[in-house]
C-alpha cells in the first residue's frame, strides 16, 4: 500500500506503530536500542519516520511522551532498518493484514 500512496501523493501514517508495546521487548530491538543508546519504542519511531510514515504512538504517560517525541537525531542505519524491517510478521498483527482486507 505504501507504493501506492507514493504513486498518489497521499502519507501513510502508521496505526498503532507501537503494537500496544507487545514485542518491545525482542531481542533485535533491544540490540538496536543499546547500540544508539534509546529504547525500543524509540528504535521503532524512528523506524517508521525513516520510511516516511506520520506516526503517532500513544501514550497516557507524560514520561513516555516525550521520550516518544526524543527521536529526532536516531538514524537508524541500513542494518538496522533491515533487522527491523525482518520482523514483520502476519501472526503479530493488532489489525487488520493490509494485503487481505476488504
Amino acid at each position: 500500500m505504501r507504493d501506492v500512496h507514493a504513486k498518489l501523493g497521499i502519507v501513510t501514517t502508521s496505526w498503532s506503530p507501537l503494537g500496544q508495546a507487545r514485542n518491545l521487548g525482542h531481542p533485535v530491538l533491544a540490540r538496536i536500542a543499546a547500540k544508539h543508546g534509546k529504547t525500543a519504542a524509540q528504535v521503532v519511531i524512528a523506524w517508521h519516520l525513516a520510511l516516511g510514515l506520520v506516526t503517532i504512538p500513544k501514550s497516557a504517560h507524560r514520561a513516555r511522551i516525550a521520550e516518544n517525541a526524543d527521536v529526532g537525531a536516531l538514524a537508524l542505519d541500513a542494518e538496522d532498518l533491515a533487522a527491523i524491517a525482518g520482523l514483520d510478521s502476519p501472526t503479530g498483527r493488532i489489525g487488520p493484514d493490509p494485503a487481505n482486507f476488504n
